[in-house]
């Protein structure tokens, strides 16, 4: 009899150091769980967690920013000049040193371009001319108008050794039209010796017209 109520015992005893075991095992594989998903993006050790919110309650949402100014934009309300245009400059005007540009009649043809504008209100155009020439400008725009903006951009003519020939600058305003497929406006172009690298100098040519863009997109 006490030979068996021993054994009896002993079973007990080795089912609850099991039990103890397998109670012990859950519990570290739920504090490993929790502390990976917590630290996926950042560490726990450099982030003070906020305490979990009481039951019935929504989770803890970060405060809105504070409210933009009109000169900017939420991610889903971009001006509407941003994106992809085909571009077509006609002159009206060309002052300046003579033999520069051809003879002007009035409205003639003065440049077509790819040209992109970038929401972080900067500005790419690729002209239809010669590359080893120069036909790359970037620029710089701010809003002026719900659908208005102003534009300065800059870029080089080259020689045919690879020599900077000239600096030149553009100075465009512009307004988009209500369905937002074409946009048209007037620029300032003004050419400048190659030493003048910011264009800020007199002027040896200018040259003034109109914008007439066209929307690209993807379908």
């Amino acid at each position: 009899m006490d030979r068996t109520l021993s054994k009896f015992l002993k079973a007990m005893y080795s089912a609850r150091i099991v039990a103890a075991f397998v109670l012990l095992a859950l519990v570290s594989l739920s504090f490993a769980a929790a502390g990976a998903k917590a630290g996926c993006a950042v560490p726990l050790t450099t982030v003070k967690l906020p305490a979990a919110a009481p039951a019935g309650q929504p989770p803890f949402v970060a405060p809105k920013p504070a409210a933009q100014t009109n000169d900017d934009w939420d991610d889903f309300d971009p001006h509407p000049i941003v994106g992809l245009w085909h571009l077509i400059y006609t002159a009206d005007s060309v002052t300046g040193a003579p033999g520069i540009f051809p003879p002007t009649p009035p409205n003639f043809a003065f440049l077509e371009s790819y040209k992109t504008w970038h929401r972080d209100r900067t500005e790419f155009e690729n002209a239809f001319l010669d590359p080893k020439g120069g036909n790359i400008c970037f620029g710089v725009w701010k809003q002026t108008g719900e659908r208005s903006v102003q534009l300065h951009h800059i870029g080089l003519m080259f020689n045919t050794d690879g020599s900077v020939k000239a600096v030149f600058t553009t100075d465009e305003t512009n307004t988009v039209s209500y369905d937002g497929k074409s946009y048209s406006g007037k620029f300032t172009f003004r050419l400048f010796p190659p030493a003048d690298v910011y264009g800020t100098g007199p002027a040896i040519v200018t040259v003034t017209g109109t914008t007439a863009g066209t929307r690209i997109t993807v379908d």
